[in-house]
């Protein structure tokens, strides 16, 4: 009977360890690779990703290069996650507010910025205006 129980709490264990469908992908900043590029996943503000079919975390290090895979498999887009530009919190894609802005340095240069809320994403873009 101990030996049940001990395989029933194993198994419940592993289960939730697993991440869900619909929760945001586990990424290790300084440790994953991003999914596209190879390059180690650093800047969180940055980071984005999602859950893939076996269940593991799927990371990108610039939000352009998921964008870039996603056109190539555009079912992954409901499970996509992006990172909050202002935040650091996690924000499903299809939530976010998106906008590329040209000459902004990100991981490999895509230029891409993600926001949670829309008023942040003005701000961030006009603050840049002023910069320039």
């Amino acid at each position: 009977m101990k030996r049940i129980a001990a395989l029933v709490l194993l198994a419940a264990l592993a289960a939730c360890a697993r991440p869900r469908p619909g929760a945001p992908p586990e990424l290790r900043f300084g440790r994953t690779e991003c999914a596209r590029c190879g390059m180690i996943v650093s800047e969180e503000r940055f980071a984005c990703g999602w859950i893939g079919d076996d269940g593991g975390s799927v990371g990108f290090d610039d939000v352009g290069e998921m964008l870039a895979a996603l056109e190539e498999t555009p079912a992954l887009r409901s499970r996509a996650w992006v990172r909050d530009m202002k935040g650091g919190g996690w924000v499903r894609l299809e939530e976010a507010h998106l906008r590329r802005i040209e000459g902004l340095a990100t991981p490999m240069g895509t230029g891409w910025v993600a926001f949670a809320r829309v008023e942040d994403l003005e701000a961030f873009v006009k603050s840049r205006r002023r910069q320039t």
